[in-house]
Order: structure tokens, then sequence, then C-alpha cells
């Protein structure tokens, strides 16, 4: 596996010119997916049920934990249902109706961003399967939330940019890292499909923890 075209990384020479633009243009992307914050305080569309799952206010579908629920995020359904919500919106602010209320009226949480976090990313192997994989270790002396993290693929990557051939690839995905006040931190990995639990559940070759002593965030998992 390579991941030294990961973040904070230095990158390798070379390149075929007729590629720059189309460069340039997923690293504007890659921008605009960091400054996303994924943390779900943020999310007017979720709510937490009185047993512990969380419920899409959006689709009317629940989720066993926030990894599950940030995974369907990003998945087509969602998506749909977002486009759809925003168009009955912009209807409803053209009506001028005074007592209707927009679900994206909901205020949501200002924070001042104060730089990337330190962080460590090791590959590994399982001795006794031979599966390669991942270890990430995150520093967060000043988080307020407990970090969160995603993994994406290139097509959610280049969704409004489907031509957009990057120096990546398409063999490649996206670990993003959240928490606030920290910017956003993401790590290249191959698009190899990672062996996870259903519904993103937490297994010993697929988890994460935050030690709140520490500050550390630790996320570990390999591939199949």
């Amino acid at each position: 596996m390579d991941y030294s075209d990961r973040v904070n990384s230095k990158q390798g020479g070379g390149g075929v010119a007729d590629t720059a633009e189309t460069n340039v243009q997923t690293k504007k992307r890659i921008r605009e997916l960091l400054t996303d914050s994924l943390d779900l305080d943020n999310d007017p569309y979720v709510r937490k049920a009185h047993n512990g799952m969380l419920e899409c206010k959006l689709c009317f579908t629940t989720h066993v934990n926030e990894a599950s629920y940030i995974s369907h995020m990003g998945g087509k359904k969602h998506h749909i249902n977002l486009a759809h919500r925003k168009m009955l919106d912009e209807k409803q602010n053209q009506s001028q109706n005074k007592h209707g209320i927009s679900i994206n009226s909901v205020p949501k949480r200002k924070w001042q961003s104060i730089g990337k976090p330190a962080f460590r990313a090791t590959k590994i192997r399982d001795p006794e399967t031979e599966k390669l994989g991942l270890s990430v270790v995150v520093k967060y002396p000043k988080a307020i939330v407990v970090p969160n993290f995603r993994i994406m693929s290139f097509a959610e990557l280049s969704t409004k940019q489907e031509s957009v051939k990057s120096k990546y690839g398409e063999n490649h995905q996206f670990l993003v890292i959240s928490a606030e006040p920290y910017e956003n931190i993401c790590l290249v990995i191959p698009d190899r499909e990672i062996d996870k639990g259903n519904d993103d559940r937490q297994t010993e070759s697929y988890w994460s923890h935050f030690d709140d002593a520490t500050k550390d965030f630790y996320i570990q998992f390999l591939f199949k």
C-alpha cells in the first residue's frame, strides 16, 4: 500500500501537463470537503431517540451509532432528499409565509478554527491473517466535541465534478477526521474494501476510541 499521498506528506514530482487544471479542481474539492464539519451537533436533520439510536428526520431512517448515520449522509437517498428539501424551502421562502419555519433555519453553533491537529499514521499488518491496515492517532488537546471520522470514496469526493481525473485516480479513497475547533484532516488511502461489521459497527479489525484523559483519538482498520 502507498500512503505517500496523504495529507502532510511530500508529493512526488512530475505529472502529465494536461492534467494540471483538473488537479487544481480536485484540490479545491478536497478543501471544500475539509471545511465541512462532521459534527452532528451542526446537523438539523438528526435526532437522538430515547433508546440511544440516531434518526434521520429527512429520510426517516434509524441508525445504531454516529458512524452509521455519517455513512448514511454520503448515500444517494440522503442527497436526493437534501435536494428535495432545498427546493421546498426555496418555494416556502418565495411564498413569504411568515408562519412557516424552514428546517434549514435551525441555528448552528459557530466556532473559531485553531488550525490542524498533529497526527501520526502507521501501516500495520495482522500477524495471524496477514491483512494490511492503518493505525492513526490524532492529538486533540483542545477538542470541545468527541472526534469523528468518515471514509469517503472517490465518487463522493467528485460528486460535482464527475469528469475530474485527479493525480490520485479512482483507486483511492479518503479518510476524513474532524473535531471542533480544529480543521479537518484528510488521509488518502487505497480504494480497497475495509474489514468492518454491518452498519459500520466496531470490531476487532475496525474501531476508534477517544481518550478523554490524553485527548488522543485512535482509529484502526484492516483491509480485506
